[in-house]
């Protein structure tokens, strides 16, 4: 055997490879925990850890680190982070997190702008529900609770029943 060939472990090489194709699976992973808005369940936690991919967010579903943010939505980044988190979030809260994620706004008062986008979106669609003063929650926390907001049934109460006619505003002659 020549010098040159004794010096080249081949199993170097292999594990080389291996570790680069784990490193491509665990972003892989990430991705998709972000765009499922970062639930995981804890299978695979261990070969998450015990990797050396540290530029991938950890299987708990933190979103804390710089960029887990960029290019989502005010709606989106709150709905993740509510999903990473938990537990109910003020809209401070959610400014400081947005701003270490990576979602930078241009408004004057973030945590205000995030509450009227919030609360645009909870009577829209409802999936993000307001649980307190400025304390947001996802409605599938909440399975047995209403929110609707207290003007919307003021308004179904004024509102006739099907099949009933509304009053006359005028009084006609008999």
């Amino acid at each position: 055997m020549s010098d040159e060939s004794k010096g080249i472990d081949p199993y170097e090489t292999v594990l080389i490879d291996l570790y680069a194709k784990r490193d491509q699976i665990l972003q892989a992973i990430a991705a998709i925990e972000a765009i499922r808005g970062g639930a995981l369940g804890g299978s695979i936690g261990g070969a998450a850890a015990s990797g050396s991919a540290g530029s991938i967010k950890p299987s708990n579903g933190s979103l804390d680190h710089p960029g887990a943010l960029l290019g989502m939505s005010i709606v989106d980044a709150a709905k993740a982070l509510l999903a990473s988190k938990r537990t109910p979030l003020k809209n401070p809260d959610f400014a400081a997190m947005f701003k270490a994620g990576g979602l930078h706004m241009n408004s004057k008062e973030p945590a205000n702008t995030i509450g009227s986008v919030l609360t645009r979106r909870m009577s829209e669609v409802g999936d993000v529900v307001r649980v307190g003063r400025g304390t947001w929650g996802l409605k599938e926390w909440y399975p047995n609770r209403s929110f609707k907001a207290k003007d919307d049934e003021k308004k179904d109460e004024k509102r006739p029943q099907e099949g009933s006619l509304p009053p006359c505003p005028v009084d006609l002659p008999k």
